[in-house]
């Protein structure tokens, strides 16, 4: 028979690496809408507003899963969407590059 303390650890490492696989998955996803986003700045509207939400979102979610690399990628996304500094289009367009880059260095259990 199992220690029951043992079978609840297996069982929640099992639930974190779940929750970490979609949250890689979500934020391929949500890269993809921050560079559609991206595309209509010029058009005025939200589309500003929808990137520092996205990016607010994977850097919370980044920490409290442990991606600190891609917590702080998206923090600079969320800093630079906030502000709108000048130039910041170019700048929040490195910013989801390098948020791109940081998700493919990362083990995946499925691609």
């Amino acid at each position: 028979m199992n220690d029951p303390r043992e079978e609840r650890v297996a069982a929640a490492k099992a639930r974190m690496a779940e929750l970490a696989e979609k949250f890689l998955e979500r934020t391929e996803g949500e890269i993809g809408a921050m560079r559609a986003r991206l595309e209509q700045l010029d058009d005025g509207g939200t589309a500003l507003a929808e990137i520092r939400n996205l990016a607010h979102r994977a850097c919370g979610t980044g920490a409290t899963l442990g991606f600190e690399s891609l917590s702080e990628s998206a923090h600079r996304i969320e800093v630079l969407a906030a502000a709108r500094p000048p130039g910041s289009r170019a700048e929040i367009e490195r910013a989801i590059e390098a948020l791109a880059h940081d998700l493919a260095r990362q083990p995946r259990a499925t691609r």
